[in-house]
C-alpha cells in the first residue's frame, strides 16, 4: 500500500512474502532483531532506565541522574542514562543493570535470580542458561527460535541481534537445536558456524555475562571494520528481514545500510518491519531515506513481532514438507495406495499362513484377518491423541511368534486411513531414534507424530531419552507405538523405566473370535490342509486351544498350533520340498541358502537349561561363518529370503526358526539326507564364533551361544546330535587351544555321546597341560566333568578323588551340590564293593550335607538314590563337621593308592576338600 507516497506492505503481505522464501526462494533468510523481539520477558527501554538509576548509591546522585535523564523519547532517556553511568559509576555499573534486567526474565528456583545476580559467577549464568524451560519468552521470541529450527538450513542464514539477552539461544535450545553464539563489544568478526544445522547467532552490542555492553553514542557510533567487512560476506545473496528493531544510527545499522547499498555487489534483499506506521516524514531524512533509495528494500509496517511471527511459524508448519528420519519409513495414505496396487497373490497368503514375515501388502489383504489385538492397539492410541488417555507410549508385549507384527502394521494402516492429524514414522530393521533429528520435525497445533516399532525392547533406551527430551522441549505431540517380546522387554526392565508414559496392551494369546476368524480365512484360501478332516464346528475351538496350551513357553504358540493344525503328519513333506527351494536360490557367501538356514536351526534347536531358552544365531557369527562382508549383507541375501519362505524371523541381530518343530523337522531331513552335513556346518559356527572372540575380545552371548553349541546340542536328556555336539566341541578346542572351558565342554560332549574311553583319556591330557590354560576357567568345572567320566567308567576312587579336588575351589552353592552328589555315586559304589565302612560314613556326610540345601529335580534325584543305599544299611546322616570329616576321611584314605593319571593334579591340590566358603 502507498503511505503519503511511500510503498509499505501490510502484515498479510508479509507473511505471504516470508513464506514464499522459506519454501522456495533461492536465497537464505538472515534475520536482524532488536528489542522489540524481547520486550515483555525483560525490561523494555524505560524499565532498563529505572535498572540504571538503581544503581546508584546516593540521594544527590540519583537527584543528578533525573535532571540529566530527561528524555523526550524513551530511547533518548535510555541514551542519557546510560552515558551518566558509564560517567558517574562506569562501565561494570552499566554491565550490572542489563545483567539484573536480563535476569528479570529467569523463573529457575535453583539457583534463585537473586542469587544468580550476586554471585555473578560466569560458568553459573552459562549453566542457567542451559535451563530452557525456566526462562520466560515473549511469543515472538520463541516462534522465531522454532521457525528457526524448523527452516531446512539451506534457506537459513544467520541471526544479527542488537539485544544482550540471551532469550533467543534459548528459545533455539527449547525447540531442539543449538545456536552458534557470539558477541561482540568492540570490533569483530562475523564468523558462520562449521555445523550447518546449527543456527548462527551473533550479538552485536555485547552480551548480558559477557564482556562489555555497549549503549552510548560514543560506544555505538565507534567505526568497527572488521564487523562492515564480515558483514558483507555473511549476508551476501541472502534476504535480510529486519524486525523488532528500530534503526538508530549507529556502527552497525550504518554497515548494514552499506551492504544494502551495495546490491549488484553483494545480492542482498532487504525486507524492513516496522511495527509503528510508516508515513513520509519518516524518510524526509535519516536512515530510512537512504535505505529507500537502495535497490531491492521493501518496507512492511504495522508489524507486531508477536503476532507476526507466531502466524508466519503456524502457516509455514501447515505447508512444510514434513522431514524424513534417518532408518524411518514416513507412512503415507499414498504409500499405502502404491502398496496395496502391488501383487499380492492366493500363494503369498498362505505363505503368511505358514510363518512368512509380514508385509505393508500382507498387512493390506483383506484375505489375512484382523485379530483382537488391532482394534485393541488402535484404539488405545486414538485415546492418547484425543487427549483421553494421559500416556506417550502405547505397547503390545507379548512372547514371540503371537501375531504383533501383523497386528502392528495393521493398526497402522487403519490410524493412517483414519486420522489425517497424524504423521506415521516406521522404524525399519536395525534403526535408532536420533532424538535431534525427531525434534527438528516440527510440532504443527492439532498435529501429532507417531512412532512405530516393532521388536520394541531394541529401542528402550531410545524411549527412556526421548520421554525426558520431549519434557524438556515441552512436546506433547510425539506418541510411539510398538510391540515387544516378552521376554526382552521384561530383561530390559522396560516397564520399570518406562513408568508413568507407558499404556501396555494385554495380548494373552487367542480370543474365540480370533479363532474362527483365522479358521475362516485359511478355508477361503483352500489353506485348510489337514484341519479338514476336523469337523467344521470343532475347528476354531481346536485352534485357539491348542495355541493357550503352549502360550508363553519357549517356542510360539501361535505359529505352532497352526503348523500343527494345517500340516500335522504332513510338517516333514512341506519342509522338506521348502528346503528344495532354498538349494535353488544363489550362493550365499562362500555356502548355501539352506546351510544358513540349517545353521540357525542348529543354534534354535540348542538348548540353555538354566535360562530355559533356545538361542538365536547372531548376523555377525553367520557372515563370518558364509564369508559374508559385510555382516549387514545377511539382511538382504538371508533374512529377507527366508522370511519370504516363512523359515526364518529377525529380532534385531538376531535369527530364528519361526517355530522348533520346523527346525526339528530340516535337522532330522538334513541328517537322513547327508549325516555330514550338521556335523560341517557345527564346525563352521563354533569356529566362527571363537575367531571373532579372538579379534574383539568380548564374548557377548550371541558368541557365547555357538562357541558352546556342543552343550546345547546334547543336553542332559537327549541325543539327537552326538556327532554334531563332538564336531562343534573339537572345533572350539582346535581354534583355541588353550581354554580350560573349551576343553571341559569336549569332555561332556564325548561323554554324552557315549565315548566314554575317548573322554577319559582327553582329560586325563587336559590334566597334565593344566598349567597352560589362559582362560582362567573356574577348574570345577574341570574337575567335575573328568571325576564323572572315571565314574562312568568304573573308576570310583578317582571319580571320589576327582571330586574331592573340585571341592575347595567351589565357590557357587551348585558347583558344590554336583561334587558332593557325584562323589556319592563312587562312595556307593566302593562300599558295595568292599563293606569298608569309611566310605559309607562318607556317604552318610554326604546325604547330610546335602539334606537342608534347595536342590534341582535331577539333583534330587541323586540324593534320593544315595538316601535309598544307606536306608538298606539303617544308617543315619552325619551333619555339619562330622559330615565334612568323614568326607574328608574317604579321600585321604583313596589318595596314597590314587591311579597314576591322576598324579598332576593331586600334586597341585592341597590337602583338605573343605570349600573356600561353606555354602549352605
Amino acid at each position: 500500500m502507498a503511505t503519503d507516497g511511500v510503498m509499505t506492505g501490510d502484515q498479510d503481505d508479509l507473511i505471504t512474502r516470508l513464506l514464499s522464501l522459506l519454501l522456495k526462494g533461492d536465497k537464505p533468510i538472515a534475520f536482524v532483531t532488536g528489542s522489540g523481539i524481547s520486550v515483555g520477558a525483560v525490561e523494555g527501554v524505560g524499565g532498563i532506565v529505572d535498572a540504571m538509576r538503581k544503581m546508584l548509591d546516593t540521594p544527590r546522585s540519583c537527584d543528578r541522574f533525573d535532571q540529566k535523564v530527561i528524555g523526550p523519547s524513551d530511547g533518548e532517556r535510555y541514551q542519557q542514562a546510560a552515558r551518566f553511568l558509564e560517567y558517574n559509576v562506569g562501565q561494570d555499573a552499566l554491565n550490572s543493570a542489563i545483567r539484573a534486567a536480563v535476569l528479570r526474565a529467569y523463573t529457575g528456583k535453583s539457583p534463585t535470580r537473586n542469587s544468580l545476580y550476586r554471585r555473578n559467577d560466569p560458568h553459573e549464568l552459562a549453566a542457567a542458561e542451559e535451563q530452557f524451560d525456566q526462562w520466560n519468552l515473549t511469543r515472538a521470541t520463541e516462534a522465531l527460535g522454532r521457525l528457526l529450527r524448523f527452516v531446512p538450513a539451506e534457506r537459513r542464514g544467520p541471526v544479527i541481534t542488537t539485544n544482550f539477552d540471551p532469550l533467543l539461544e534459548i528459545a533455539v535450545r527449547k525447540a531442539g537445536a543449538e545456536a552458534n553464539f557470539q558477541y561482540f563489544d568492540l570490533d569483530g568478526r562475523l564468523i558462520r558456524g562449521d555445523h550447518r544445522n546449527n543456527i548462527d547467532i551473533a550479538h552485536v552490542h555485547g552480551y548480558w555475562r559477557r564482556g562489555d555492553t555497549l549503549h552510548t553514542v560514543a560506544q555505538l557510533e565507534k567505526e568497527r571494520s572488521q564487523l562492515r567487512g564480515s558483514l558483507r560476506e555473511s549476508l551476501r545473496d541472502h534476504t535480510v528481514v529486519v524486525i523488532g528493531y528500530s534503526g538508530w544510527d549507529d556502527a552497525f545499522s550504518r554497515s548494514l545500510r552499506d551492504r544494502v547499498q551495495e546490491q549488484e555487489m553483494t545480492g542482498i534483499d532487504l525486507i524492513w518491519c516496522s511495527y509503528a506506521k510508516l508515513t513520509e516524514a519518516d524518510f524526509a531524512s535519516g536512515l530510512f531515506k537512504e535505505l529507500n533509495s537502495a535497490p531491492r528494500t521493501y518496507f512492511y509496517d504495522g508489524i507486531d513481532a508477536n503476532e507476526m511471527l507466531p502466524a508466519l511459524l503456524d502457516e509455514y508448519l501447515q505447508v512444510a514438507p514434513q522431514p524424513d528420519l534417518d532408518g524411518w519409513l514416513q507412512v503415507t495414505p499414498a504409500f499405502l495406495e502404491k502398496e496395496a496396487r502391488r501383487k499380492h497373490d492366493a500363494g503369498q497368503v498362505v505363505g503368511f499362513f505358514d510363518g512368512a514375515e509380514p508385509d505393508w501388502r500382507t498387512a493390506l489383504d483383506v484375505r489375512v484377518p484382523r485379530l483382537s489385538l488391532v482394534g485393541a492397539l488402535t484404539g488405545r492410541v486414538h485415546r492418547c491423541l484425543n487427549g483421553g488417555l494421559a500416556k506417550r507410549i502405547v505397547a503390545a508385549v507379548a512372547p514371540m511368534g503371537e501375531g504383533k507384527s501383523i497386528a502392528l502394521r495393521q493398526a497402522t494402516v487403519d490410524l493412517v486411513r483414519a486420522r489425517d492429524d497424524i504423521t506415521v514414522y516406521w522404524r525399519k530393521p536395525g534403526a535408532a531414534l536420533d532424538l535431534n533429528a525427531l525434534l527438528a520435525v516440527p510440532h504443527r497445533p492439532g498435529h501429532h507424530i507417531l512412532l512405530v516399532s516393532d521388536d520394541g525392547a531394541l529401542v528402550v533406551d531410545d524411549l527412556q531419552r526421548l520421554i525426558v527430551a520431549c519434557e524438556a522441549h515441552g512436546r506433547t505431540d510425539i506418541h510411539v507405538l510398538l510391540t515387544a517380546q516378552e521376554r526382552e522387554w521384561r530383561d530390559r526392565g522396560a516397564t520399570g523405566r518406562l513408568r508413568g508414559s507407558l499404556e501396555t496392551v494385554p495380548s494373552l494369546g487367542l480370543t474365540e473370535k480370533d479363532g474362527q476368524d483365522l479358521v475362516t480365512a485359511w478355508e477361503e484360501a483352500d489353506a485348510l490342509g489337514e484341519l479338514a478332516g476336523t469337523p467344521e464346528d470343532e475347528r476354531a475351538d481346536r485352534l485357539v486351544q491348542l495355541a493357550a496350551a503352549s502360550y508363553g513357553r519357549r517356542d510360539s504358540a501361535l505359529v505352532g498350533a497352526m503348523l500343527q493344525l494345517r500340516y500335522g503328519p504332513m510338517l516333514r513333506e512341506h519342509v522338506g520340498a521348502m528346503l528344495q527351494r532354498l538349494e535353488a536360490y544363489s550362493p550365499v557367501g562362500n555356502g548355501t541358502l539352506r546351510e544358513c538356514f540349517l545353521m540357525i536351526a542348529l543354534l534354535h534347536t540348542a538348548y540353555d537349561p538354566e535360562k530355559d531358552q533356545a538361542a538365536p544365531l547372531s548376523q555377525r557369527v553367520l557372515a563370518q561363518a558364509m564369508g559374508l562382508q559385510p555382516a549387514v549383507a545377511v539382511e538382504w541375501e538371508v533374512t529377507n529370503p527366508l522370511g519370504m519362505e516363512a523359515a526364518v524371523s529377525g529380532y534385531g541381530r538376531e535369527l530364528w526358526v519361526r517355530h522348533r518343530s520346523i527346525a526339528d523337522a530340516a535337522l532330522d531331513i538334513s541328517q537322513k539326507q547327508d549325516p555330514g552335513e550338521l556335523p560341517a556346518l557345527a564346525q563352521r559356527l563354533t569356529t566362527a564364533a571363537v575367531e571373532i572372540h579372538k579379534q574383539t575380545g568380548d564374548f557377548d552371548k550371541d558368541l557365547h551361544a555357538a562357541a558352546y553349541l556342543s552343550l546345547g546340542l546334547v543336553g542332559p536328556n537327549e541325543r539327537r546330535f552326538p556327532l554334531e555336539s563332538v564336531t562343534a566341541a573339537e572345533a572350539a578346542v582346535a581354534a583355541s587351544p588353550w581354554r580350560l572351558s573349551f576343553r571341559t565342554a569336549q569332555i561332556i560332549a564325548l561323554r554324552r555321546a557315549d565315548r566314554i574311553d575317548d573322554a577319559r583319556r582327553f582329560a586325563e591330557r587336559t590334566g597334565r597341560e593344566l598349567s597352560s590354560m589362559t582362560d582362567g576357567e573356574p577348574e570345577v568345572n574341570f574337575f567335575t566333568a573328568w571325576g564323572t567320566v572315571t565314574g562312568l567308567a568304573g573308576e570310583y576312587a578317582s571319580n571320589i578323588l576327582l571330586c574331592g579336588i573340585a571341592l575347595p575351589s567351589s565357590v557357587q552353592q551348585e558347583d558344590v551340590n554336583v561334587s558332593l552328589l557325584s562323589m556319592g555315586v563312587g562312595l556307593t559304589e566302593l562300599h558295595s564293593q568292599s563293606s569298608d565302612a569309611v566310605f559309607l560314613d562318607a556317604l552318610r556326610g554326604v546325604v547330610g550335607l546335602m539334606s537342608e540345601r534347595q536342590l534341582n529335580r535331577r539333583n534330587l534325584s541323586h540324593l534320593q538314590r544315595h538316601r535309598g543305599y544307606l536306608a538298606r544299611f539303617r544308617a543315619t546322616e552325619l551333619e555339619g563337621a562330622d559330615a565334612w570329616a568323614a568326607v574328608q576321611a574317604a579321600v585321604d584314605a583313596l589318595t596314597p593308592t590314587a591311579d597314576p593319571s591322576l598324579a598332576p593334579v593331586l600334586a597341585r591340590a592341597g590337602r583338605s576338600i573343605l570349600p573356600l566358603k561353606e555354602l549352605r
